[in-house]
């Protein structure tokens, strides 16, 4: 499907697990021609020519420079004269107007962008930050146009090919994993991605001005009131955007996606105040190498009142966000963000503290979470709302931007519908912009309110989530040191083994009839494969934990204990780098003796204290070799010449605290950290080799080489 401008993609249905038959796959490309064909002959032509929206793919997998398509041929009206095609006004240059712009230019439709500041992201400044585009929107983005997806394919990180999960957010430990890899593989959809979300508006940008020219977007129009009208020259319906200077911008059609402050939404349906979240929320992204970052993509850190969530997001960088319940409009005072991160979530897992550590200070940004409550009228006449204009939702589930990008897709594909019919019933017949606008907001709005309504219940779980009995519970807080875990979490857990795979199909696949409509096949792509295991492991490090954490590429250090190391992470890491040696299945021993490997200089330590090695297993324990004053676990005395198992944070104190005894945690570092390399410096691989004739054809993925 994606032709032989990448040799590497064309080879991808061998990769897909599941591949339509040969006549599903004729009828659902005929369908897609009779759809699109954008209103006769000359639309039809133009959207079989128009097989790039942007300029040459930069990736080294591209054989072959495609050039951008000239404008299409206008349709003859008739009386002989020619007919402009259909004028579509959008206002708001965001994703999802962008998209909805690529897709009615490459089929002939006239096309203006108004954005009010093509920088601007809502309560952001000046850095948007990355995106996670999931396996829905991606395929949508494939059937719209396969060179921007293709650019979308290079800039991105993939998410999908790892563990990904729910983590408790004391201990790090997992309470459910997602595998959001083998239903997109399943379904023949493209693997979860993060962009940055500057990239993406750039390669749209830049499909729509290859189609149409530099003027296609227009900056600095802030629109803030429509009307509706007859045009009194061809007595026909038009809408007029109204900006804030004055200018007036007349059209067939006026779309709304200027986002969850809308307009357009104000004008159609009265002003109305977005509902704040009860949640304010603190993120950056940080030069920052996890031990596991080859096996494991995103977390979600779970706690009372705050949660954490952080991800890979390509170029070396892990982005993250920190959530805390508080009223709306806080601040902070200047140079203070990381110090009160670290009061909110400084007692949590080093997953997130170590995070926080290594974000300069003024790279991290705040905001306030809000949205809007699902609303059954998205249309008014010929002005239509698109995006978060109509269904803005908390971030939670990752599918904001992507409904975006479903709504722009449907919207196309209703257009085209239309034009077609309107192209049979000859020349000059006007196409029905009302019946097709109520027809795509009946198509979307369950679905984009179900999604709603799915991220609104991520968000309340992930900010309840007690682990242990007496939480919250004030007088009764002093249960939780028996450490019973809580019945919330024992029955969510439960629930959610249960439902999740359901959950995944409904959100990643939840598309897929209108897709079907397209001539785009299913399949999954090589370069989508997990890269840091191989495949045929990926069940097991969804069932266990252990294995999980013996797959990580990661050398196991102990980090001194000391003070006034706890703000800047590069001391910790070049106190641990320059002190520590690596814990193998050889051993290391720890004591005052010289012929020890880690000396210590302490009158509590014994000459030979103690042995840390690895295990055939995997696995890393401690051994007390008789010491006098003993070795401590996490403030528990260890049963001499007994090996303990140890695990990452781990306290290890060799002597009595009390007496001076050396502490030291237990710290997992990349093995890229240990041979020459720095945080933010390593990138994981981002394709596999294609396939050898041997494996061409094969049923399913191959392990990773």
């Amino acid at each position: 499907m994606l032709g032989s401008a990448c040799a590497q993609r064309a080879a991808a249905p061998a990769a897909c697990s599941t591949v339509r038959a040969p006549q599903q796959q004729q009828a659902a490309a005929l369908a897609f021609r009779r759809a699109v064909g954008g209103g006769g002959a000359a639309l039809r032509s133009a959207a079989a020519g128009s097989s790039t929206a942007a300029p040459p793919c930069r990736g080294a997998a591209c054989t072959q420079a495609v050039a951008a398509p000239e404008r299409p041929t206008q349709q003859p009206s008739a009386g002989g004269s020619e007919q402009p095609p259909l004028k579509v006004i959008i206002a708001g240059g965001g994703i999802g107007g962008l998209v909805l712009a690529v897709g009615l230019l490459k089929r002939g439709f006239d096309v203006t962008v108004l954005e009010r500041d093509m920088t601007a992201i809502r309560g952001e400044g000046k850095y948007r930050g990355p995106i996670q585009i999931q396996s829905n929107a991606l395929a949508a983005l494939e059937a719209l146009d396969t060179h921007v997806a293709q650019r979308v394919y290079e800039e991105g990180c993939i998410t999908g090919d790892r563990i990904n999960g729910l983590c408790d957010g004391v201990t790090g430990d997992w309470y459910i994993k997602f595998d959001t890899f083998h239903p997109a593989v399943d379904m023949g959809l493209p693997v979860t991605r993060v962009i940055s979300r500057i990239t993406l508006q750039e390669i749209l940008a830049d499909a729509c001005r290859a189609l149409a020219g530099d003027s296609i977007i227009l900056n600095s129009v802030n629109v803030v009131d429509y009307e509706q009208g007859v045009d009194p020259k061809t007595g026909r319906k038009i809408v007029t955007a109204i900006a804030q200077d004055g200018r007036r911008f007349t059209g067939n059609l006026l779309v709304g996606a200027d986002g969850i402050w809308s307009k357009i939404r104000d004008k159609m349906i009265g002003p109305t105040k977005a509902n704040y979240s009860e949640y304010t929320c603190y993120t950056g992204i940080s030069d920052f190498t996890p031990a596991d970052i080859d096996v494991v993509g995103y977390r979600v850190f779970l706690g009372n009142g705050r949660y954490f969530v952080s991800s890979d997001v390509g170029g070396g960088k892990m982005q993250w966000y920190g959530f805390n319940k508080e009223p709306a409009n806080g601040t902070d005072p200047p140079g203070k963000r990381k110090e009160r991160l670290m009061e909110i979530f400084g007692d949590w897992s080093h997953h997130v503290t170590d995070l926080l550590k290594a974000t300069p200070e003024e790279e991290i940004l705040r905001r306030d979470i809000y949205e809007r409550a699902p609303m059954f009228k998205w249309a008014d006449g010929r002005v239509v709302l698109l995006g978060d204009s109509a269904h803005a939702m908390q971030p939670n589930l990752g599918q904001g931007g992507c409904m975006a990008i479903e709504d722009a897709y449907q919207l196309v594909l209703d257009l085209c519908h239309e034009a077609d019919k309107a192209a049979e019933k000859g020349p000059g017949a006007e196409l029905d912009v009302e019946r097709v606008l109520n027809g795509y907001m009946r198509k979307r709005v369950v679905r984009a309110a179900s999604i709603h309504g799915m991220a609104g219940m991520a968000a309340y779980m992930a900010s309840t989530y007690k682990a242990y009995l007496g939480e919250g519970l004030g007088p009764l807080e002093w249960l939780t040191k028996f450490k019973i875990p809580h019945p919330g979490r024992v029955i969510g857990q439960i629930i959610m083994k249960a439902t999740m795979p359901g959950t995944m199909g409904r959100v990643l696949g939840g598309f897929r009839r209108t897709l079907d409509q397209t001539d785009r096949l299913p399949m999954c792509h090589l370069a989508d494969q997990p890269q840091g295991f191989p495949h045929d492991l990926f069940p097991v490090y969804m069932e266990d934990d252990d294995a999980l954490l013996r797959a990580s590429h990661a050398a196991w250090v102990l980090e001194p204990v000391t003070a006034g190391a706890n703000r800047e992470l590069h001391l910790e890491f070049e106190a641990t780098k320059g002190q520590s040696p690596v814990i193998s299945r050889q051993g290391m021993t720890v004591g005052r003796a010289a012929a020890c490997d880690l000396r210590l200089d302490a009158p509590s330590a014994s000459d030979r204290h103690a042995r840390l090695h690895q295990c055939e297993a995997g696995d890393y324990h401690i051994t007390d070799l008789g010491s006098q004053q003993g070795t401590y676990v996490n403030g528990k005395r260890l049963v001499p010449n007994t090996p303990h198992r140890l695990l990452p944070s781990d306290e290890l104190c060799f002597g009595s605290n009390d007496l001076g005894g050396k502490r030291f945690k237990v710290k997992m570092m990349h093995r890229s950290l240990l041979e020459g390399g720095r945080h933010g410096s390593y990138e994981r691989p981002r394709s596999v080799p294609p396939p050898s004739d041997a494996t061409m054809g094969q049923p399913q993925l191959g392990a990773a080489q």
